[in-house]
């Protein structure tokens, strides 16, 4: 199966211009895919309409949704405002398969906000068939920013102290798989830490998304590389930022990384990370952080 089913974007929704995503790849693509394809247009169809017990039925029950300030709503939370998810013209839209997990990436518009975002709905595979586990939004950036968010802070030639997380972490995973996961990640902030590309290679799938919290176009595994190379010649040392929470969900050969992060300096990010395991060895598929804005003061 092709890891990436990319797919048209069909007629608007009637009376919220929400758009459906048919697919347009070789019919055996579509057969495998059809279901969660399915749930997806009934999660946006039940959105649109403030359906909350079709909304309901296809939210996990660990469900979170991250807005574009990184405030993350819970399920119930979630199903309470329905209408805070209302977006429209959905535009390249990709279907990403990671086995018994899939994600739903793309662009869409916030009609309330009149802003575009980066989207990503996650969908698992449960017993009782596809839920959605987090539906996660990124700014867009309609300028290349100056400088890239998302990658640890320079130490500016101080000691290091990298206990959390290239150590330790705030999170106790559950059986096996969460800790080979777990471990796996903290492999590679060590080597990111020491600019050890070599090291960082292999934990990363060759078509490794990276969405970006700065709004900017999506990075792939050659421009990490790139970017960790030119560390390494200008002697840079970025520092990991801080786990300040985390959980992870193993689903076979799959798994989803949820998790929040403050740097040494700048706002907490949160993040989502799939990972994927193949010959034995887990490595991370994408990667989507949104910057946590500070909540805003009251008002005396």
């Amino acid at each position: 199966m092709n890891r990436f089913l990319t797919h048209a974007l069909a007629a608007a929704m009637a009376c919220t211009g929400l758009l459906a995503a048919m697919a347009t790849t070789p019919p055996a693509a579509v057969a495998e895919n059809q279901a969660v394809l399915q749930s997806d247009h009934a999660l946006l169809q039940a959105i649109a309409k403030s359906d909350q017990p079709a909304a309901e039925a296809l939210l996990d029950a660990d469900f979170s949704r991250t807005d574009r300030a990184g405030k993350t709503s819970s399920r119930q939370e979630t199903l309470q405002n329905l209408a805070a998810l209302v977006a429209e013209n959905e535009e390249q839209v990709v279907v990403r398969d990671y086995r018994q997990v899939v994600l739903v990436t793309g662009i869409h518009r916030l009609p309330a906000q009149n802003v575009r975002v980066r989207f990503v709905r996650a969908w698992v595979q449960r017993p009782a068939g596809w839920r959605a586990l987090a539906f996660q939004e990124t700014i867009f950036a309609e300028k290349l920013p100056e400088h890239r968010l998302g990658f640890g802070s320079p130490s500016g030639g101080a000691p290091v102290d990298c206990e959390n997380p290239c150590k330790t972490v705030p999170y106790a995973p559950e059986g096996k798989s969460e800790q080979e996961v777990v471990a796996m990640w903290q492999g590679v902030e060590r080597s990111v830490l020491a600019n050890d590309v070599d090291a960082w290679i292999p934990g990363f799938t060759e078509d490794f998304i990276f969405v970006t919290p700065d709004g900017a176009p999506p990075m792939g595994k050659s421009d990490r590389i790139a970017m960790i190379k030119e560390l390494k010649r200008t002697s840079t040392v970025l520092i990991p930022p801080q786990v300040v929470s985390m959980q992870v969900w193993a689903f076979g050969d799959s798994a989803v990384m949820r998790s929040e992060h403050k740097p040494l300096k700048g706002r907490v990010l949160h993040v989502t990370r799939v990972f994927v395991k193949t010959s034995g060895h887990w490595q991370i598929a994408f990667g989507q952080q949104t910057v946590v804005e500070a909540p805003p003061s009251a008002t005396p």
